[in-house]
C-alpha cells in the first residue's frame, strides 16, 4: 500500500469515527426532533406541570406535542405558547373543580327556571324525541354534564390562538387524542377549532357528554390511546418523552363493591392501550412515570401537591434527558419563538355571527350578548351574557370563538341545543312525616315543550300522584324577541287536601276538588324578578273523608282578580348560603267576576339568607298575610305548621284568615359523607293565625324552635328534625325532597 493510499485510508477510519461519535449527540448537525407525549389521568394531570418545568430548566426543546384528556389540555396550552408558570396557576387555581362539576351559577338561571327547582328535585331530565319514522322515543342525555363551564374555560385560555385552525401552525405542533365511540378507533386531531379537540379528548363517556367533531362522535381518548407515542412519532418526532400518569389496576383486596369494579373496567381498557403505547418505546426514547400513590384523578383539591413528583420523576431520568439539552443561546430563542403568539392583542369585534339549531330566531340570541362591536373583546362580560343564555335551560352547550373574514375579527357564538330535546320529561318527589300519623307522598312528572317557536314560548304540563292530587298545563309567550313582557294561560284540575287537628291529633279531613282556569300578563325583571297580574276562574266541590270538621269546607265558585310578585337571588335552592327570596300577593275576589264569596286579602313573605366564615349561615324571614275585606273560604286561608313553618305542630296542622310569622334560623355544612354534603341547623319561630284579623295581635302569638339535620342527595335535600312550640305541641320530622 502506498503512502497516500495508507493517508487516505487513516483518514476515512477518523471521519468514520468522528462521525459514528456525532450520532449518539443532540448536537451532531441538525438537532433531533423531540416529540412529547402527555398521558391523560386527571387532576394527577398537575404532574405535567412539574415535568415541563424541569425540562425548561434543563433546557430540552420540544418540537412536538400529542395528549390524551387532562395531557390535551395541558399539552395544548403549552402548545399554544402559555408559559409554565402560568399553566401552573390556572390549574392549581382555587374551585378549579367546579369546572369540572359544571355546576350552573344560579345567578345566571332565568326565572322560570328557579321557579322549576322547588318542582322538580330530581334534576336529570329526559328527552322525547321524533325518530325517523315520526314515533316519539324517550332519548337520555348523553353524559351526566354537558361541559358548560369547562367549555367557557377552554375558550377563554386558547384565546390567543383562536383563529388557527390547523395545529402544525401553533407555536409547537399539536395533536390531541379522542375515541369514536361508535368504532373504538383513536381519532388523531390536528384540525378546527382547538378548544372542541382539547373538549373532545378528555369527554369522559356517561359522565361528559359527547362532543361531534368530523363525523365522528367523540369520547375520552384514554380508552383507545391514553399515551400517543405512536402520534408524536408521525408528527416527526426522533425521540420521545413519554409521561404517564395514568392510574394502576386496584389490587384484589380492594375491589370491595360495584363502583370499584366498575372503575377497574374502565382502567383496565385506559391501562391497555397505555402499556401498548410504553412497548413501543426504544432505548433512545424516555418514560417518564411519576409516583403518584395517594391522589386519585378526582383531586383537583390537590394538584399544587402533585406537581413536585413530576419534577422528581425528571430528575430521577437526567442522564437520559441530558443529551437533548442545548445551548443557553439556542433554548432562549426556542422560548421565544414559542411565546409570541401569547403577546397578540385583544382583537376588536368588528360583527358577530350565530351558529344556533333551536327554534330561537338568531336575533333573540344575538340581543343576549353586550358585546359592542368596534371594541375591545370584553371577556368578562362575554361570560356572563354566554352563562345566562344557557341558564335558559334549553341549550346543551353555548360557547364562542374569534373568527376572521377580511382581515376584519369577529365572535361566532355557537348555541348547541340538547340533542335530546325539544321536548323533556322531568321528575319531582316529595315526602313529609311526622314519625307517627300525618304522611304525605307526592310524585311529579313533567312534559316541558321549549322552545316552541322564535320568540322563545313554552308549553308545559305536570301530573302530581299522591295524596294531594292534579293535573296542570299552562302555555307562556314572550310578546316579542327578547321582550321582558308575556302571556300565560293555565288550566288546572287539583284534589287538595284539609285536615283540622286538635291537640296534635287529626279530627277530619276534607278533600276538595277544584277546575280552575287563568289567563295573566306579566313582566320578567332579567333572571331575579316576575311580575303578573291575571284574571282567576274556579270552581270547587268538597267531600267530606274522614270525621266533621269544627269549620266546613263548602263547594264555591269562584272569580278573582291576582296580582302577584315574586323575586329569587337565592345561590341554592335548598341550603343556601346567600340571596333572599319574596312573594308579595294580592287576590280581589268579587261576585262581578263570577264569585260566591266577595274578599280582599294580601300576602307578603321574605327571607334573606347571608353567611359570615364561609360557614355559618343565618336565616331571617317575616310573613304577614291578612283578609282585609269580606270573608274567604276555608280553601282560600292561610296555613301554618311544619318543620320550617312554626315547628311543634304537624304540616299545615293550623288554618285561618290572617297570619304572621316571624323566623330566624342557622345553618352550618358540616361534611361531605358518601358524597352527600351534610348539614346541621336549628330555628325560632313566632307567629300566629287567626279567624279575626282582630284577633292577630303579637302578644298572643306562638313560640317554637326546632332542631334539623339535613343531606343534599339525588333525591332532592333529607331533612329529619324535632320541633317544640310554647303550647305544649311538639313534633318529630322527616321531609324527602325538600319543603314549599
Amino acid at each position: 500500500m502506498s503512502k497516500s493510499t495508507s493517508i487516505f485510508f487513516v483518514f476515512l477510519v477518523f471521519f468514520f469515527v468522528l462521525s459514528s461519535a456525532g450520532s449518539d449527540s443532540a448536537y451532531a448537525g441538525e438537532r433531533v426532533k423531540v416529540g412529547l407525549v402527555l398521558s391523560g389521568g386527571g387532576s394527577r394531570g398537575a404532574a405535567h406541570i412539574g415535568v415541563l418545568k424541569e425540562l425548561e430548566r434543563m433546557r430540552i426543546p420540544i418540537d412536538y406535542i400529542a395528549g390524551t384528556s387532562v395531557g390535551s389540555i395541558i399539552g395544548g396550552l403549552y402548545a399554544s405558547g402559555m408559559e409554565v408558570d402560568e399553566i401552573e396557576e390556572v390549574i392549581t387555581q382555587s374551585g378549579i373543580e367546579q369546572i369540572f362539576e359544571d355546576q350552573q351559577d344560579r345567578k345566571d338561571i332565568s326565572i322560570r327556571r328557579k321557579f322549576d327547582d322547588r318542582l322538580f328535585q330530581l334534576d336529570k331530565e329526559l328527552g322525547i324525541k321524533k325518530n325517523e319514522d315520526g314515533k316519539r322515543k324517550i332519548l337520555l342525555p348523553s353524559g351526566l354534564k354537558a361541559g358548560q363551564k369547562l367549555s367557557l374555560f377552554l375558550d377563554k385560555l386558547f384565546l390567543p390562538v383562536a383563529d388557527i385552525d390547523d395545529f402544525d401552525l401553533l407555536p409547537i405542533p399539536f395533536r390531541a387524542v379522542a375515541t369514536d365511540i361508535a368504532t373504538s378507533d383513536a381519532v388523531v386531531m390536528g384540525r378546527g377549532d382547538i378548544t372542541t379537540a382539547i373538549r373532545a379528548s378528555m369527554s369522559i363517556p356517561a359522565v361528559f357528554s359527547t362532543v361531534d367533531y368530523e363525523g365522528h362522535i367523540l369520547v375520552d381518548g384514554g380508552i383507545s390511546n391514553n399515551l400517543p407515542v405512536d402520534v408524536v412519532r408521525e408528527m416527526g418526532a426522533d425521540v420521545v418523552i413519554a409521561v404517564d400518569i395514568g392510574s394502576h389496576l386496584i389490587r384484589i383486596n380492594k375491589l370491595t363493591n360495584a363502583v370499584e369494579i366498575s372503575r377497574q373496567l374502565t382502567d383496565i381498557l385506559v391501562r391497555r392501550t397505555t402499556e401498548e403505547q410504553i412497548r413501543t418505546l426504544t432505548e433512545k426514547d424516555i418514560l417518564i412515570q411519576p409516583d403518584l400513590k395517594g391522589f386519585s384523578s378526582t383531586d383537583f383539591k390537590d394538584t399544587a401537591k402533585i406537581i413536585p413528583n413530576g419534577v422528581s420523576a425528571t430528575q430521577a431520568q437526567n442522564a437520559n434527558l441530558s443529551r437533548l439539552a442545548i445551548s443557553d443561546q439556542d433554548y432562549q430563542e426556542h422560548l421565544l419563538s414559542r411565546l409570541e403568539s401569547q403577546d397578540a392583542p385583544v382583537p376588536v369585534i368588528s360583527f358577530i355571527e350565530v351558529n344556533n339549531d333551536t327554534a330561537l330566531a338568531d336575533e333573540f340570541i344575538l340581543a343576549k350578548i353586550e358585546q359592542q362591536t368596534g371594541q375591545p373583546l370584553d371577556f368578562e362580560q362575554l361570560d356572563r351574557d354566554i352563562s345566562v343564555l344557557h341558564g335558559m335551560g334549553i341549550f346543551e352547550t353555548v360557547d364562542y370563538s374569534v373568527v376572521h373574514k377580511d382581515d376584519h375579527s369577529g365572535l361566532l357564538i355557537r348555541a348547541q341545543q340538547k340533542p335530546w330535546g325539544p321536548n323533556y320529561l322531568e321528575f319531582g318527589f316529595r315526602y313529609s312525616s311526622d314519625l307517627s300519623s300525618s304522611n304525605n307522598l307526592s310524585f311529579l312528572l313533567g312534559y316541558t315543550a321549549t322552545p316552541t317557536n322564535e320568540r322563545n314560548g313554552e308549553w308545559r304540563s305536570l301530573i302530581q300522584l299522591g295524596l294531594e292530587r292534579g293535573l296542570f298545563t299552562e302555555y307562556h309567550q314572550p310578546l316579542a324577541l327578547n321582550s321582558p313582557y308575556y302571556i300565560n294561560g293555565q288550566l288546572a284540575l287539583t284534589s287538595r287536601v284539609f285536615n283540622e287537628f286538635e291537640n296534635n291529633s287529626k279530627i277530619s279531613t276534607t278533600r276538595v276538588e277544584e277546575l280552575r282556569a287563568a289567563v295573566g300578563l306579566g313582566r320578567e325583571f332579567d333572571n331575579w324578578g316576575d311580575f303578573r297580574i291575571s284574571l282567576n276562574q274556579y270552581s270547587s266541590e268538597a267531600n267530606q273523608e274522614i270525621g266533621v270538621p269544627v269549620e266546613p269546607v263548602n263547594d264555591v265558585r269562584g272569580g278573582e282578580m291576582v296580582a302577584r310578585f315574586i323575586s329569587d337571588t337565592l345561590d341554592r335552592t335548598f341550603f343556601p348560603t346567600s340571596g333572599m327570596t319574596s312573594l308579595l300577593r294580592w287576590v280581589n275576589s268579587s261576585s262581578q267576576l263570577g264569585a260566591d264569596y266577595e274578599f280582599e286579602k294580601g300576602l307578603v313573605d321574605a327571607l334573606g339568607v347571608t353567611t359570615f366564615g364561609n360557614s355559618h349561615t343565618f336565616f331571617l324571614g317575616a310573613r304577614y298575610g291578612t283578609t282585609y275585606s269580606g270573608e274567604a273560604p276555608v280553601q282560600n286561608g292561610f296555613r301554618l305548621g311544619g318543620l320550617f313553618d312554626l315547628p311543634g305542630f304537624v304540616e299545615n296542622e293550623l288554618s285561618g284568615q290572617n297570619v304572621y310569622l316571624l323566623r330566624v334560623a342557622y345553618q352550618r355544612k358540616l361534611s361531605t359523607r358518601l358524597g352527600f354534603p351534610q348539614y346541621a341547623g336549628a330555628t325560632l319561630q313566632y307567629g300566629d293565625i287567626v279567624a279575626e284579623r282582630d284577633d292577630l295581635s303579637l302578644e298572643n302569638g306562638i313560640g317554637s324552635a326546632a332542631i334539623w339535620a339535613g343531606w343534599e342527595t339525588i333525591l332532592g335535600p333529607i331533612y329529619v328534625g324535632y320541633g317544640a312550640a310554647d303550647n305544649g305541641s311538639d313534633s318529630f320530622y322527616l321531609n324527602v325532597g325538600g319543603h314549599y
